[in-house]
């Protein structure tokens, strides 16, 4: 056996203490994907559910571990058209590998060289790739293609990241780097506007990206001393626009979008709004710019005047979105030469019973209109939830990453989309919806009064989250013996919850009340093993004479919802009265 350097053995004790911390149920080489993605991708501000929403390894996975697609440093999920209504200026394809060996293989990008171009080809015939590719890659790489076909108007400057994990206790070989660079000149054919980069993180870089962690103090440098208020914590200060640039940017310069409130993160847009602030930054006035806006809100956990600069705890800008995202677009177009003008800031530090930091958040966001849902997360229905779960080890985030960052386990952090999507296959019986349906979707009424109520038990809640718990670690045992069909286990776990409405109540047609009389101790084994087998067999039998059709198609169709009701109500060993 090769001897670890002192790098690969702090690796393997922080890999190790965190995989048991937050992730014991999970082997050592899954944990280290999680881990790898995490950590390198630390900047893209990627919530737990799309970081994992990204990782596409198993069989037949062509060398990828992971792949994500973002717009304007947004990420791109299932539904795609909420992002191709603007005029987008980047799309970000981030490709990742991650390996536990100990130095960098060749083979890793001779694998990637071969079927990447086939996957990235707009003409790429479906049908074919489908006997090589798994489902999760398939649907992850045509998600690429679509939105760089959708946001072609906008003439969007394309950029690829391949990103290769490993123990590695030294650089790459120069015939890993030489294929790794013939990867990105192939990779750099997509589109004209294309650039691809390759990034090696072996065992000291990883390291010492985990070890800088997610920001939860950041510190603003302010012209002239700022005015401070007399009752309560609060300052109103000036800042250079260079300054308020560098404080909502990451060092690698993409938008800290962890600044902004959970639900209130969406970018207007081309509004009359937001063009009059463009064309404002880019103006040659002599006035300065903080006299035609009004600045932006922060509130924050604390805040102490250190010198030139004022040092925030867990900032969140909750108003000027627009504002910000102006500046931010400004100096990524070349701004950097208006450094003499300047932005208004006010910070304040509510008390933290956080009634007043909601109050806050709704009177400062009064004058803008909003989209739906995005200020869900201050809703008592919400709050009631947060408390509710905890009683049984479910931390809720209402605010995305809160309870990852405190260092809670993975499995125990519920968002609010996962929550809903879980709620919406169970509880709704509509499995296809929650696979299909985007956050924005989900958040949105009709949808999401249907399901967060202050009519339901908050019992229910922790009921749809133990019964997709006890089918995941249940998938988890029986793939390992008997590959499930389409190597992606949403497109089985969100049908076998619906499927289970039926089997735990012995009903047709369940009623929430009925529901709530489920003991899940009753999703035994054997009952999941026949539910899964009768699933496996309606899959077969929908894909069958269409295999170009796909599974996850199937999956997200009204038709297939309804076709496997009509089949567990038909299995006499299911007992559906």
């Amino acid at each position: 056996m090769a001897t670890r350097n002192n790098d690969q053995r702090l690796l393997d004790r922080v890999l190790e203490e965190q995989r048991i911390r937050i992730a014991p149920n999970q082997k050592s080489d899954d944990f280290f994907n999680y881990f790898a993605a995490s950590t390198a991708l630390q900047d893209l501000d990627l919530d737990t559910d799309e970081l994992r929403d990204g990782l596409v390894d198993g069989s037949h996975d062509c060398g990828v571990d992971g792949i994500w697609v973002l717009v304007d440093d947004r990420y791109v999920s299932a539904e795609i058209g909420r992002h191709t209504n603007l005029r987008a200026g980047k799309i970000e394809l981030v490709i990742f590998q991650a390996k536990t060996s100990p130095g960098y293989q060749e083979t890793a990008f001779e694998k990637l060289h071969y079927h990447l171009p086939l996957l990235l080809d707009m003409d790429r015939n479906i049908g074919e790739l489908a006997e090589s590719t798994n489902a999760k890659l398939l649907e992850r790489t045509g998600r690429f293609l679509s939105v760089l076909e959708a946001l072609a108007i906008s003439f969007p400057k394309v950029f690829v990241r391949v990103i290769y994990a490993s123990r590695a206790a030294d650089q790459p070989h120069p015939n890993v780097r030489a294929k790794g660079n013939r990867l990105a000149r192939e990779l750099e054919k997509i589109t004209s506007e294309t650039r691809c980069t390759v990034e090696y993180l072996g065992a000291a870089e990883l390291r010492a990206l985990s070890a800088r962690g997610a920001v939860v103090v950041s510190d603003l440098v302010f012209m002239e001393t700022p005015i401070s208020t007399s009752l309560g914590e609060g300052y109103v200060c000036l800042a250079r626009l260079d300054e308020y640039y560098n404080f909502i940017s990451t060092p690698r310069g993409a938008l800290r979008l962890e600044l902004f409130e959970s639900n209130v993160r969406d970018h207007a847009g081309r509004t009359a709004v937001n063009t009059a602030i463009g064309e404002t930054l880019r103006s040659s006035y002599r006035e300065d710019f903080w006299w035609f806006n009004n600045g932006v809100t922060i509130v924050a956990e604390s805040v102490q005047i250190a010198g030139k600069k004022i040092v925030m705890r867990d900032p969140q800008i909750v108003n000027g979105l627009q504002t910000s995202h102006e500046i931010y677009n400004y100096f990524q177009d070349a701004g950097l030469h208006k450094q003499d003008r300047s932005i208004l800031v006010r910070v304040m530090v509510p008390p933290q019973s956080g009634r007043a930091r909601d109050g806050i958040i709704r009177a400062t966001n009064s004058q803008t209109q909003l989209p739906p849902g995005a200020l869900r997360a201050t809703e008592k229905i919400q709050k009631d939830i947060e408390e509710a779960l905890q009683r049984y080890s479910y931390y809720y985030e209402r605010r995305a990453n809160y309870y990852k960052n405190l260092g809670w386990p993975l499995e125990q952090i519920v968002s609010v989309s996962r929550l809903a999507r879980e709620f919406t296959a169970f509880a709704l019986g509509e499995p296809h919806a929650a696979l299909t349906y985007s956050e924005s979707q989900l958040l949105e009424d009709p949808h999401y009064s249907q399901v967060f109520s202050n009519d339901y038990d908050l019992d229910l809640y922790t009921l749809v989250l133990d019964a997709h718990k006890r089918i995941s670690e249940f998938l988890a045992e029986y793939a390992e013996d008997r590959p499930l069909l389409g190597e992606t286990t949403e497109n089985w776990r969100y049908h076998l919850a619906y499927m289970a409405r039926f089997t735990l109540t012995r009903l047709r047609r369940p009623s929430l009340n009925d529901l709530s009389s489920i003991r899940i101790e009753h999703l035994s084994d054997e009952l999941l093993d026949t539910m899964t087998r009768v699933l496996d067999r309606e899959y077969k039998g929908a894909l069958r004479g269409d295999k170009g059709k796909g599974i996850d198609r199937v999956a997200r169709s009204a038709d297939f919802t309804h076709r496997i009701r009509q089949a567990t109500i038909a299995t006499r060993r299911l007992s559906i009265d």
